[in-house]
């Protein structure tokens, strides 16, 4: 069915009592900051600097600027704080009075609300719907435009779109027109697209030629399939718009008038209000519109397949504030398309009489993947989570199946109703997140005429994983996929939050992943796409696991590595490894994830993917006092900085195990110090002795397991050569101060960190 979407035109006028506005401009100059937005629309001019943006011009605005406004509606002494309100199920003026007819709530916005957070506008208004500026005239696209549009398709938040127009002729009407289309690519909103011509000059063109232009752009926009219709203030409804060609009853009607009520005398689909409209979310004032009708402005119904057999199968669906359909039959539809509401769950049935004849279907859900498959009856997909479904696979079973095919299509967010597909084959989409609206499904006899199109069936983004990462001071970094980096590199940010989801057209099975987090360790597992980590929690993320399960685990391996303080890219983990450090203290700064078939070689090197802290060692210096702790051959201590240490302090970092090392000084007058136990100092503090040499040894299950080596940095010699278990390392007789430490743990029999020679140098007597 060709989709149809309304474009209205906009006239704006200005009487005493009664103003019509377009696009909410509020009434402060922080609103009017200029910003700057992608350049992914061809629009006729290259760049939107602000030297080459027009300025509007009407009376509303001077030269760009906004004329403030009032209107009767919030002027009126009696307005009331719940104006504009649902109040006990029904909408309310400024009054505090019903609003007849009022069916949902919208706003209009542009740049001049600067930026929403449209996550408060979804969860914490009573906004039902949006209407987006997307552009200015032929050559400047609003710099708020992508990102609005974006959001309001992420959250699901039904919108429409609106353009100021500057056209007083024929052909710039019809630029404007081809921007309006090309901005559209990609894109299918559900509320109209209005046209808005509110310059002074315009109001010096007369009726029939504002007909012209209208008819101009809704020919053009209506000859590409959509609907049009008319936006304009009450006083140009009934005097001025008299050109034949406002009469047109397929253009649908939005009045603009600011008062309590609209006093419009013909049908009319939409009212706006007031201009000084409050919304969570929105820094700025507002325009405020009601929908007065049940119905979506374009009607998304399929039309019925004509089938054989009606009664071979029944199916219902779970809607989104509507809950469960009546059941339907065979060649029938869903669910509602069109009316920006989740298809939730669904159910299919097979009719008596056709043996052993059954059903199976299976469900990608929000978050949570491909679930297993369920059977003739059964409910696939949620009840009770608010997650919607993205994608299906139905198919027949049993010995009947083979005189049949089961054909089926979906109703997609912002695609529509996309192609018919067959037999267990996926519909929907899978990682753009658009829920599916509705469903309709036709068994056929084997071999009958395909009930239509085949085309984008199932639209994927090609790519098997996606993950983003939330940033220190940042937030949530755009999605990567397949090995791209997310994060941050040489900006000192800690990674806080991780979520990955896998698109897959085959296999069912999720991916799961768990962070390790500062102070708080590992966090449980979480899975597709779920914020895992602690966001705004001033926590630094220091290690992650990531594996599938199900048939992806059975096709797949997944790898993943990060890039981390100090360390900078560890090598590439894989299912379920530990990526990352742990009792390092150092923060990941980025990701990068990737997907493989089984078996197949990993993306990089895979030998040192996570590095777990086993000893830890801090020393005293001269001037600075004791410094911050280090682990496993880091350097403790200063170079080139001519300063002694005066004392050490060696522990395990599993405490259990600090009775298992022991080590002792040789300082400055005194020599030889005592041996002590791991977690305790050596050496002196406030005597201004240096240390000269040490020595380290293990005992007990860590000698077991581990040989220690250890090397110094010596005043005149520099870094001496790696001594092990016991063995002196430093000098002796020769007053050299030691002015530097490196420790490491090495499986027993390992080779040493490095060169063994001239570990020890004493002054011969």
């Amino acid at each position: 069915m060709k989709r149809i979407m309304t474009v209205m035109l906009a006239v704006i006028y200005i009487t005493t009592g009664t103003i019509s506005v377009m696009a909410g401009e509020p009434e402060n100059n922080d609103a009017q900051k200029k910003e700057s937005v992608s350049d992914s629309v061809k629009v006729q001019t290259s760049e939107n600097t602000d030297e080459d943006r027009p300025k509007e011009n009407s009376w509303r605005y001077s030269n760009g600027e906004l004329i403030p406004q009032e209107d009767d509606a919030t002027s009126n002494a009696r307005a009331v704080t719940n104006a504009w309100k649902k109040v006990n199920g029904q909408f309310v003026n400024s009054l505090g009075k019903p609003i007849p007819g009022a069916k949902k709530k919208g706003m209009d916005i542009s740049e001049y609300q600067g930026t929403i957070n449209w996550d408060t506008v979804k969860n914490r208004s009573d906004i039902d719907f949006v209407i987006i500026r997307c552009s200015y005239g032929s050559g400047y696209k609003d710099r708020k435009w992508e990102y609005n549009v974006k959001e309001c398709e992420r959250l699901g938040i039904p919108y429409g779109v609106y353009i100021y127009s500057t056209a007083t002729t024929v052909l710039a009407v019809e630029k404007e027109a081809e921007n309006v289309k090309k901005m559209l690519e990609g894109h299918q909103p559900t509320y109209p697209v209005y046209f808005d011509m509110e310059e002074n000059s315009v109001l010096n063109l007369g009726s029939s030629t504002i007909g012209k232009l209208a008819n101009t752009f809704c020919s053009k926009i209506s000859g590409a399939g959509y609907k049009v219709g008319i936006y304009a203030s009450l006083y140009w409804w009934n005097s001025i718009l008299t050109d034949r060609v406002f009469k047109n009853e397929s253009w649908s009607k939005w009045v603009a008038q600011y008062s309590a009520s609209c006093q419009y005398q013909s049908k009319y689909d939409m009212w706006q209000c007031t201009s000084s409209g409050k919304v969570n979310g929105v820094s700025t004032n507002v325009d405020i519109n009601f929908w007065m009708s049940d119905e979506p402005v374009i009607n998304q119904d399929a039309d019925r397949v004509i089938v054989s057999d009606e009664n071979i199968i029944t199916y219902t669906s779970h809607m989104q504030s509507y809950g469960w359909q009546e059941p339907v039959n065979n060649g029938y539809q869903t669910g509602k398309p069109g009316y920006g509401k989740r298809l939730e769950a669904f159910k299919i049935n097979v009719g008596g009489g056709y043996g052993d004849l059954g059903v199976r279907y299976q469900a990608c859900i929000q978050d949570e993947g491909w679930k297993p498959l369920a059977e003739t009856g059964q409910l696939a997909g949620t009840e009770g989570k608010s997650k919607y479904i993205q994608a299906v696979k139905i198919s027949l079973t049993g010995s009947q199946a083979e005189n049949y095919d089961i054909y089926y299509r979906v109703y997609s967010q912002n695609f529509g109703w996309l192609g018919w597909t067959s037999n267990g084959q996926p519909a929907g989409s899978q990682g753009y997140e658009k829920r599916i609206e509705a469903l309709q499904i036709a068994v056929l006899p084997k071999g009958a005429t395909i009930p239509g199109t085949t085309d984008n069936s199932y639209k994927t983004t090609g790519k098997k994983v996606e993950y983003r990462t939330y940033v220190e001071k940042q937030g949530w970094k755009k999605y990567s996929a397949d090995g791209e980096q997310s994060g941050t590199i040489g900006q000192a940010r800690a990674v806080q939050g991780l979520a990955v989801r896998v698109n897959d057209t085959q296999y069912s099975g999720n991916i799961v992943y768990d962070t390790y987090m500062q102070s708080y360790g590992w966090m449980g597992e979480k899975a597709n796409n779920t914020a895992a980590g602690i966001l705004n929690g001033g926590k630094r993320m220091e290690a992650i696991k990531l594996h599938l399960t199900g048939e992806l685990a059975e096709k797949y391996d997944i790898y993943y590595r990060v890039h981390t303080q100090t360390f900078g890219w560890l090598d590439w983990a894989k299912n379920g490894e530990p990526s990352g450090t742990k009792d390092y203290a150092k923060r990941i700064e980025a990701v990068q994830v990737k997907v493989v078939p089984k078996g197949n070689p990993a993306p990089g090197a895979t030998s040192i993917a996570f590095k777990e802290a086993k000893i830890a060692y801090k020393t005293h210096v001269q001037t600075y006092g004791w410094m911050s702790k280090v682990h496993d051959g880091e350097t403790a201590g200063t170079s080139g900085k001519a300063k002694r240490m005066e004392a050490l302090n060696i522990a395990m970092v599993d405490s259990s195990y600090n009775k298992e090392i022991s080590y002792r000084t040789h300082v400055q007058t005194y020599g030889w110090q005592k041996w002590v136990n791991g977690g305790k100092n050596s050496g002196t503090e406030g005597k201004a002795k240096r240390l000269e040499a040490i020595q380290i040894e293990l005992k007990d299950s860590l000698a077991d397991q581990y040989d220690i080596y250890y090397r110094v940095h010596a005043q005149t010699y520099g870094w001496l050569g790696w001594a092990k278990n016991g063995e002196k390392a430093g000098t002796e007789g020769l007053a050299k101060r030691l002015e530097a430490i490196q420790i490491v743990l090495v499986e027993k029999g390992g080779a040493a960190p490095g060169s063994t020679n001239n570990f020890f140098i004493k002054k011969d007597k």
